[in-house]
Protein backbone atom coordinates (compact mmCIF):
# COMPACT_ATOMS: atom_id res chain seq x y z
CA UNK A 1 0.00 0.00 0.00
CA UNK A 2 1.67 3.56 -0.91
CA UNK A 3 2.35 5.86 1.48
CA UNK A 4 -0.08 8.14 3.12
CA UNK A 5 0.36 11.68 0.63
CA UNK A 6 -0.70 13.77 3.87
CA UNK A 7 2.44 12.09 5.77
CA UNK A 8 4.75 12.04 3.40
CA UNK A 9 6.89 15.33 2.90
CA UNK A 10 6.34 17.62 0.46
CA UNK A 11 9.02 18.37 -2.27
CA UNK A 12 8.22 21.51 -3.36
CA UNK A 13 8.26 22.89 0.68
CA UNK A 14 12.04 23.67 0.89
CA UNK A 15 11.16 25.89 4.05
CA UNK A 16 10.13 22.48 5.92
CA UNK A 17 12.62 20.01 4.24
CA UNK A 18 15.46 22.52 5.30
CA UNK A 19 14.03 22.79 9.09
CA UNK A 20 14.05 18.94 9.55
CA UNK A 21 17.62 18.32 7.44
CA UNK A 22 18.56 21.14 10.01
CA UNK A 23 16.40 19.65 13.19
CA UNK A 24 18.27 15.88 12.44
CA UNK A 25 22.06 17.49 11.99
CA UNK A 26 21.83 19.23 15.61
CA UNK A 27 19.55 16.70 17.43
CA UNK A 28 22.68 16.21 20.12
CA UNK A 29 23.38 19.91 20.08
CA UNK A 30 19.61 20.63 21.05
CA UNK A 31 19.06 17.69 23.31
CA UNK A 32 21.86 19.18 25.61
CA UNK A 33 20.66 22.74 25.41
CA UNK A 34 17.37 21.23 26.88
CA UNK A 35 19.08 19.78 29.36
CA UNK A 36 21.24 23.17 30.38
CA UNK A 37 17.53 25.33 30.02
CA UNK A 38 16.12 22.73 32.42
CA UNK A 39 19.15 23.24 35.11
CA UNK A 40 18.18 26.91 34.78
CA UNK A 41 14.73 26.62 35.45
CA UNK A 42 15.42 24.68 38.37
CA UNK A 43 18.03 27.06 39.53
CA UNK A 44 15.68 29.73 38.98
CA UNK A 45 12.88 27.79 41.12
CA UNK A 46 15.46 27.51 43.75
CA UNK A 47 16.39 31.38 43.74
CA UNK A 48 12.57 32.26 44.48
CA UNK A 49 13.61 31.08 48.05
CA UNK A 50 15.72 33.85 48.65
CA UNK A 51 14.50 36.89 50.65
CA UNK A 52 14.57 40.58 48.46
CA UNK A 53 15.13 43.50 50.43
CA UNK A 54 12.98 46.25 49.57
CA UNK A 55 12.75 50.04 51.10
CA UNK A 56 10.32 51.70 52.29
CA UNK A 57 9.26 52.87 49.06
CA UNK A 58 9.39 49.31 47.42
CA UNK A 59 12.57 49.74 45.83
CA UNK A 60 14.93 46.62 45.67
CA UNK A 61 17.89 46.84 47.67
CA UNK A 62 21.05 45.24 46.47
CA UNK A 63 22.20 42.53 48.98
CA UNK A 64 25.59 42.43 49.32
CA UNK A 65 27.48 38.99 50.04
CA UNK A 66 29.15 38.39 53.18
CA UNK A 67 32.85 38.06 51.91
CA UNK A 68 32.58 41.48 50.82
CA UNK A 69 31.22 43.33 53.83
CA UNK A 70 33.78 45.51 55.68
CA UNK A 71 33.78 47.65 58.65
CA UNK A 72 35.11 51.27 57.52
CA UNK A 73 34.18 54.48 56.57
CA UNK A 74 31.49 54.86 53.76
CA UNK A 75 31.80 57.87 51.21
CA UNK A 76 28.67 60.03 50.93
CA UNK A 77 28.12 62.08 47.40
CA UNK A 78 28.22 65.29 48.40
CA UNK A 79 24.89 67.62 48.72
CA UNK A 80 25.61 70.51 46.70
CA UNK A 81 27.82 70.01 43.58
CA UNK A 82 29.08 73.41 41.18
CA UNK A 83 27.85 73.69 37.90
CA UNK A 84 27.70 76.01 34.92
CA UNK A 85 24.44 76.42 32.93
CA UNK A 86 24.68 76.14 29.39
CA UNK A 87 21.62 78.18 28.20
CA UNK A 88 18.79 80.63 29.66
CA UNK A 89 15.97 78.77 31.74
CA UNK A 90 13.29 80.38 33.44
CA UNK A 91 10.52 79.07 35.47
CA UNK A 92 12.24 75.18 35.64
CA UNK A 93 10.62 73.03 37.93
CA UNK A 94 12.29 70.18 39.80
CA UNK A 95 10.44 69.30 42.47
CA UNK A 96 6.84 69.64 44.15
CA UNK A 97 7.23 73.49 44.91
CA UNK A 98 10.68 74.71 43.42
CA UNK A 99 11.05 76.80 40.17
CA UNK A 100 14.67 77.80 39.38
CA UNK A 101 15.93 80.26 36.98
CA UNK A 102 18.93 79.66 35.16
CA UNK A 103 21.29 82.11 33.11
CA UNK A 104 23.73 81.29 30.40
CA UNK A 105 27.51 80.91 31.75
CA UNK A 106 26.48 81.25 34.83
CA UNK A 107 27.77 79.35 38.01
CA UNK A 108 25.04 77.29 40.45
CA UNK A 109 25.44 75.57 43.87
CA UNK A 110 22.54 73.50 43.82
CA UNK A 111 22.01 69.84 45.56
CA UNK A 112 23.15 67.08 43.54
CA UNK A 113 19.46 65.80 42.40
CA UNK A 114 18.82 69.30 40.55
CA UNK A 115 22.19 69.07 39.09
CA UNK A 116 21.83 65.64 37.50
CA UNK A 117 18.60 66.58 36.26
CA UNK A 118 19.82 69.23 34.32
CA UNK A 119 22.24 66.96 33.37
CA UNK A 120 20.59 64.64 31.88
CA UNK A 121 18.43 67.06 30.08
CA UNK A 122 21.82 68.41 28.26
CA UNK A 123 21.88 72.10 30.37
CA UNK A 124 24.78 71.48 32.28
CA UNK A 125 28.05 72.66 30.41
CA UNK A 126 30.47 72.62 32.75
CA UNK A 127 31.38 70.64 36.09
CA UNK A 128 33.31 72.71 38.77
Amino acid sequence: MPANPRTRPNPKDHTGNKKRILAEQHAEELAQRKGELAMQHAEAAANLDQPISLDEKGRTLQAVPEEEKTEGPVELPPEKVRIRIACDLEKVTIGQGTDFDFKEGQVYELPLHVALHLDRLGYVWQWL
